[in-house]
């Protein structure tokens, strides 16, 4: 609320600043700015204020139902829990009196216990039911391994021979692995007197779980039973049960107050509401409260505020069209001329350069108009350029170009370069007139040049039948060498096209070999300042060319050296051909044949 209400104070503040200092009479439709400043102004004040107390009155409803919510839980889960210590404590103590007669000299144990496992098969949730003598020795139990050890609660038992009832704190009953509250009465004969316990490992968890599984907050949010410990008693997820939550900021300010709420960090390291309330503990001895708590997600808390926020938003919305109505007489001659350079502005950005702003006259608009068409006409030569450019160079090294001065020199970077040769183009052209050649070559290399350019590759020249092209040259191209696969094999794929259209025209097949490899090389213009050429000059140029003449040895299609097949990480299918040293060379080089993509694992259903 303080917040609309100060930016509401300063926008009064600034208007009547500019009224007092006429502000906007420099303008040519200063009235009209004047009135619409201040009829929307006042309208979105009037609307902020309005619009951010409902949706705030909002939230604190919902809030207080979501507390509200928590506290009707919290007394189902109390009455629920206090019902059943009553019945299990009358059924205890109704259990009492038959025990007496087996807890005698020479008393039947073994009837006794066949009664204690039928009540215990009827109600699931005693775990275990036992019986002590005066001396606290467990006699008689419904669970067959009890004998073999300790009594299950010695506080219990202590407090059973002094002749008290006795419920104790839930904790975590390793036989059972569940959630237990030890029930213990005393068993006193027809004189008063104490002559032994009985007792019950009460699964108070399942209690629980009826409760708190069905207890929902929105979509996520759950509500959890904290012990006096501050360990977990019940929890939707089941694994979460006993696991220490006494550090979370809610459940200590829930120990030191009563009801209320803290925003903080989960277990999980979200932040989340939590909402808190203190429940009655049952236990006898030493009780402290038990701690009702809830995490919620703020923002799916207030989802469903969002149809209010909407409704707000569409009045806002609705206020500020009848401010622009008010006002819109007056903008007609200021919002034609905008409009019509919005349009040209829209065309150029989508690549539309013909588009022209025609409007006439000497006002500011119109002299804009001007400069935004002869600025269009400034971008169709710039293209035009840029198209001539690219049809001799790289168009990605014309876009360099034309983006500054030229400089000789450039930079080490590593590439991935891609060498292509038909296989006896010479004895091939003796066949074919100049005309014939050149076609040929044109159509040919049409081909092969899509395959480069749709791998963002940079065709740095044409060697007679051949081209060579370089991968990671400009930008971000980690996978130049991925690419550089890629274009091969696309330029092996379009080879069996135009070999198939050259068999239906009688001609004989051609025959392509492609060299790739990976290096570091010099990329940037080489030349003179009269005459620069960009490319790319290094060693692992020569390589790749003399990679892309061993296809004729080894009658192969497509050969990468060793350091592309590394870059690759096992994404083709590729064998190793031979280790050879080049013409010039004293290392040997690796090199592979590429035979086609690696087909992708199918998926492992799981």
């Amino acid at each position: 609320m303080a917040i609309p209400v100060a930016g509401g104070a300063l926008l009064v503040a600034l208007i009547l600043y500019g009224h007092s200092r006429r502000f906007f009479s420099r303008f040519t439709n200063g009235v009209f700015l004047s009135v619409a400043a201040t009829i929307m102004t006042v309208a979105l004040i009037a609307a902020a204020v309005i619009g951010t107390w409902g949706y705030g009155a909002a939230r604190r409803i919902m809030r207080a139902e979501m507390r509200i919510s928590l506290d009707s839980i919290a007394s189902i889960i109390q009455q629920q829990i206090d019902l059943e210590v009553v019945r299990v404590m009358d059924r205890l103590g109704g259990l009492s009196k038959a025990a007496v007669p087996a807890l005698k000299p020479g008393g039947d144990l073994k009837d006794f216990t066949s009664s204690l496992q039928a009540i215990q098969s009827f109600n699931q949730h005693y775990l275990e039911i036992d019986l002590l003598d005066a001396t606290g020795r467990l006699v008689a139990s419904s669970e067959e391994d009890a004998l073999v050890r300790p009594a299950p609660d010695r506080i219990a038992t202590a407090f059973n021979l002094e002749g008290k009832p006795f419920v104790s704190e839930p904790k975590p009953f390793p036989a059972y692995k569940r959630e237990v509250v030890y029930v213990g009465v005393p068993v006193k004969d027809a004189s008063g007197v104490v002559v032994g316990a009985l007792g019950t490992v009460f699964d108070l968890q399942t209690v629980f779980e009826e409760v708190i599984k069905a207890a929902k907050f929105n979509e996520s949010g759950y509500a959890v039973v904290v012990g006096g410990n501050g360990h977990i008693l019940a929890h939707p997820d089941a694994s979460r049960v006993d696991q220490d939550l006494s550090q979370y900021p809610a459940v200590i300010e829930a120990v030191r107050g009563g009801t209320g709420e803290v925003v903080a960090r989960n277990g999980a390291g979200q932040m989340r509401r939590f909402l808190y309330r203190q429940m009655r503990n049952p236990q006898t001895v030493d009780a402290k409260p038990w701690i009702l708590l809830t995490e919620i997600d703020e923002s799916e808390a207030l989802k469903p505020l969002a149809q209010l926020r909407d409704e707000l938003a569409a009045g806002v919305i609705v206020i500020i069209l009848i401010s622009l109505v008010i006002a819109w007489s007056a903008a007609r001659s200021l919002g034609r001329p905008i409009a019509a350079l919005e349009d040209v502005a829209h065309a150029v950005e989508a690549g539309d350069l013909t588009r022209t702003s025609r409007l006439t006259g000497e006002d500011a608009f119109s002299r804009l108009g001007r400069a935004l068409d002869r600025m269009t006409r400034g971008l169709q030569e710039r293209d035009r350029v840029k198209d001539v450019f690219g049809r001799y160079i790289a168009k990605q090294a014309a876009e360099q170009l034309l983006k500054g001065p030229l400089d000789l020199g450039g930079e080490a970077k590593r590439v991935t370069i891609l060498f292509s040769d038909i296989r006896g183009f010479t004895q091939m052209a003796e066949t074919m007139t100049p005309e014939q050649v050149v076609r040929f070559l044109n159509e040919y290399f049409s081909e092969m040049v899509d395959a480069v350019m749709e791998q963002e590759g940079m065709l740095d020249k044409f060697l007679g039948d051949g081209l060579m092209a370089v991968f990671g040259s400009f930008g971000d191209q980690p996978d130049h060498a991925r690419r550089a696969v890629l274009a091969s094999l696309r330029m092996k794929a379009l080879l069996a096209k135009i070999n198939g259209e050259r068999a239906m025209a009688g001609r004989p097949a051609i025959a392509i070999g492609i060299g790739i490899h990976t290096d570091e090389v010099i990329v940037g213009n080489i030349g003179s300042k009269q005459r620069l050429e960009f490319t790319h000059v290094g060693d692992g140029v020569n390589t790749a060319s003399r990679v892309q003449g061993l296809n004729k040895e080894y009658k192969t299609t497509i050969l990468i050296t060793g350091s592309t097949f590394d870059a690759l990480g096992g994404e083709f299918e590729a064998r190793p051909v031979a280790e050879v040293t080049l013409r010039g060379k004293t290392k040997s080089l690796q090199i592979y044949e590429v035979l086609s993509a690696r087909a992708p694992r199918p998926a492992v259903a799981g």
